[in-house]
């Protein structure tokens, strides 16, 4: 018999936002002006991560909504490779999405249901690409090199005087770093109670503000403030 795996999926309450995305992806065949809308999930995470980090991410992004509430119960939650979170790689997905979305809207451009189209097409294929690494890996995988959310990471605020709006998860000098019940729901398998103690919590620019870590703490020394 097959072991458990580390990671699990943990449910919680909140609205499902991935209705968003399915709507966008049927609508957006028929009527293609509708991809144009994206530009928005395009420009929002990048936008606010300046004084939310990756909140955006693990709050407000409809396909993000769908791999945790949906993708989540189904998905064998194996490790997400390491390799995809390195520099590089993340670096060649930006360039390489870029790129393509540029060509593609260089033909398109004036033709506002072509450009519609563009932006369509990406989401649509980067969600197919997604949806299958949530069925060999986690649901997350893709946005752990997810374009935007690199985008979103590398301007995250690090420095020790944070922006009022941040959100940072604290872990209290009780915890033991036993259980790990934190890293096992987190999302983006990060691991949260290394920050034990820290004067500024968790500040790791891949971390998406869901508040699981918190909610799964069985001893309730984690917070976000």
């Amino acid at each position: 018999m097959e072991k458990n795996r580390f990671h699990r999926h943990f449910p919680v309450k909140g609205y499902p936002l991935y209705w968003i995305i399915i709507a966008y992806i049927v609508v957006g065949w028929f009527f293609p002006v509708v991809g144009l809308i994206a530009l928005v999930c395009m420009v929002g995470p990048v936008a606010t991560s300046v004084w939310k980090g990756r909140y955006w991410c693990g709050n407000v992004c409809p396909r993000g909504n769908f791999f945790d509430r949906v993708l989540s119960r189904y998905s064998p939650h194996r490790p997400i490779p390491r390799f995809v979170r390195t520099v590089g790689f993340r670096t060649f997905m930006v360039c390489f999405i870029f790129a393509m979305f540029g060509i593609q809207m260089y033909f398109a451009w004036g033709d506002w249901n072509a450009m519609g189209r563009v932006f369509w097409n990406i989401i649509v294929a980067t969600s197919v690409v997604a949806v299958v690494l949530a069925f060999v890996y986690a649901p997350r995988t893709w946005c752990s090199f997810c374009p935007m959310g690199s985008l979103s990471a590398l301007v995250a605020p690090r420095r020790k005087v944070l922006p009022k709006p941040y959100k940072a998860v604290r872990v209290g000098e009780a915890c033991q770093m036993k259980c790990k019940s934190c890293a096992r729901v987190c999302p983006m398998q990060l691991t949260p109670y290394e920050s034990r103690g820290g004067e500024n919590g968790y500040l790791h620019p891949d971390c998406i503000k869901c508040g699981k870590c918190v909610k799964a703490c069985p001893v309730k020394v984690m917070t976000m403030e």
